[in-house]
């Protein structure tokens, strides 16, 4: 008999953190983002045909990560700027960090590390004269792995 899932079980979307260790000085960002998405990974299928074998043969291949698209509140904070400008300056200047899912108590419930990011693109805000919105920075990173940690 399997255990039943009630809606108290299920974790929110909208609760969650980004950690990026050493963008300046050493320091972690541990910052409140609007939205991330692009927490995804996919395998290559690899098909081959053994000897004399009639059908193809699978076998599992390489592993690529989708790239993090992470969104926030436009602040006089340029760290995610200026690392941004390493990268393109020439500097190489990969980071790890975390995303980090909190669940209703406000606790972490899971963890995803990833590895060897760093920014591919980043977007300043939008603006409109008369508008009443927040302005949004938008930075992209690379990574080179995820590795999810359930707490």
């Amino acid at each position: 008999m399997s255990a039943k899932v009630t809606a108290e079980d299920q974790i929110g979307n909208y609760r969650f953190l980004i950690e990026i260790k050493g963008v300046s000085e050493g320091s972690t960002i541990a910052g409140h983002f609007r939205s991330m998405s692009g927490l995804s990974s996919k395998q290559e299928v690899i098909e081959y045909r053994a000897g004399g074998d009639r059908s193809m043969r699978r076998k599992p291949g390489r592993v690529s990560f989708s790239n993090l698209v992470l969104e926030k509140g436009f602040t006089s904070d340029d760290k995610l700027f200026k690392w941004h400008r390493e990268m393109v300056d020439g500097q190489k200047s990969k980071k790890d960090g975390a995303v980090i899912l909190l669940g209703h108590d406000g606790e972490e419930t899971v963890r995803w590390e990833f590895f060897g990011a760093w920014p591919v693109s980043w977007e300043g805000p939008g603006l409109a004269a008369g508008a009443a919105e927040t302005a949004v920075e938008k930075i992209e990173l690379a990574v080179e792995w995820v590795n999810a940690k359930p707490k």
